[in-house]
């Protein structure tokens, strides 16, 4: 069954796809059982190949979907369920009156979160491993931050009053409360990407910023900032504007006032300045290994992050992300965007790589209807093909672990093993 899949291509020519071709699905318990059992036979003899390797894919609508090291947590508008991969067989699954909307996992903690709602908003922790229920509440007006380290972290907001809330995963007991301004900032962008960080820097429309422990909400410093004006809500930058990002243990304000631009580094523990630069680029600042990235709203530039001079601009390059120790991975600002590898301590280009996302280690590549998956090739320090897959949404494709997640236009929701 898996050597007729047509999404596959392991550095060879595929053949012509045929109308009868279709990928692998969801079978009844009894046959997964007999496939695993023959798979797991086989692989004890054939050493691995690298390669993009299907396991998994499900014809049904998928509203939310989360990978872990060795599971899939899907839901559809009724249920939710957990699969084992690369084995692919149902683990678990659990209906709900609600339809669902999203899916937060937490491996250490082995809570998963889960959203549903309709005429009303609710949340519901499962026990991963298991799928039993251990809590619920009603949320409306609530906005989940993140799941991690045994919290749930939320933001709530209504009527210009907002605060942020801690809750016990496993239990949905509150751990701490500590309000702030429901339009200002909070970060870092590792906050909302599993977070990771130790603190949460809030900063409110009128410049007061506070530095909060994530584990227990103590304020561990605070100071002000000299907006100058509230800072946009969508973090463009019109003639008068101010944005913050926060990067590591620094702060970065971008303010531009009456025309003239600069950008002020902050150390946040306390809240004082580092230096500042005029005239220079201002934007969004992101962490590029040995610069920083700075992306207005014409190009990226690298700026040195021990006094904000300007080591190289790229304007064929809207912004850019660190992909490993040396290399960026870059977008241009076009509405059908393309992609570069550039490197980050001169900007310069190293490979042009066409429609392109990167997902972690991962870069998928569209070229047509088909979609490359390359990774990094250890042995050259470039990139390797892993193999393609044909009609996917790259755009929406997730990853974890070793494992890729991606819908394809003919409705199905498949996952493949990257090795």
């Amino acid at each position: 069954m898996v050597a007729e899949t047509p999404l596959i291509d392991l550095d060879r020519p595929s053949p012509e796809l045929r109308d009868d071709d279709a990928i692998v699905r969801s079978r009844p318990a009894l046959l997964v059982t007999v496939l695993v059992t023959v798979l797991l036979a086989l692989g004890g003899s054939v050493p691995v190949r690298p390669g993009l390797t299907p396991v998994l894919a499900v014809d049904e609508p998928v509203t939310a979907a989360e990978l872990t090291a060795g599971s899939l947590f899907l839901a559809t508008p009724t249920d939710v369920r957990r699969y084992a991969l690369p084995a692919g067989a149902r683990q678990w699954s659990r209906r709900f009156d609600l339809a669902v909307q999203s899916l937060w996992i937490d491996p250490a903690s082995g809570i998963l979160l889960v959203l549903s709602g309709g005429g009303e908003q609710r949340l519901t922790a499962l026990e991963a491993a298991t799928g039993r229920p251990l809590w619920a509440e009603e949320s409306a007006d609530t906005v989940v931050i993140t799941l991690s380290r045994g919290g749930v972290l939320t933001q709530e907001g209504m009527n210009g009053e907002g605060a942020l809330r801690m809750l016990d995963a496993r239990t949905g007991r509150t751990l701490w409360t500590r309000d702030v301004d429901p339009a200002g900032f909070l970060g870092p962008d590792e906050l909302f990407q599993g977070g990771g960080s130790p603190w949460i820097v809030a900063v409110g429309a009128t410049g007061d910023v506070a530095l909060l422990s994530y584990a227990d909400g103590h304020e561990i410093a605070k100071g002000k900032l000299e907006l100058g004006s509230p800072p946009p809500a969508d973090r463009s930058l019109p003639a008068n504007s101010a944005s913050v990002s926060v990067v590591g243990d620094r702060l970065y304000l971008s303010r531009r006032v009456q025309g003239r631009a600069s950008l002020t580094a902050y150390s946040i523990r306390p809240l004082a300045p580092l230096w500042r630069s005029v005239g220079g680029p201002i934007g969004s600042v992101t962490d590029c290994g040995t610069v920083l990235c700075v992306a207005d709203t014409r190009w990226v530039s690298g700026v040195d992050p021990a006094g904000g001079a300007v080591r190289w601009q790229q304007p064929s390059w809207g912004i850019a992300y660190r992909y490993d120790r040396d290399r960026l991975f870059a977008y241009d600002n076009q509405e059908d965007a393309e992609a570069a590898l550039i490197d980050a301590g001169t900007g310069r280009e190293l490979r042009a790589l066409g429609h392109s996302r990167q997902l972690g280690r991962l870069i998928l590549r569209t070229v047509g209807v088909r979609t490359w998956v390359s990774v990094p090739d250890e042995a050259t320090g470039d990139l390797r093909t892993a193999g393609s897959m044909v009609d996917v949404a790259a755009f929406r494709c997730q990853v974890g672990g070793d494992y890729l997640l991606c819908p394809t236009l003919r409705g199905t929701t498949a996952v493949w093993q990257v090795r």
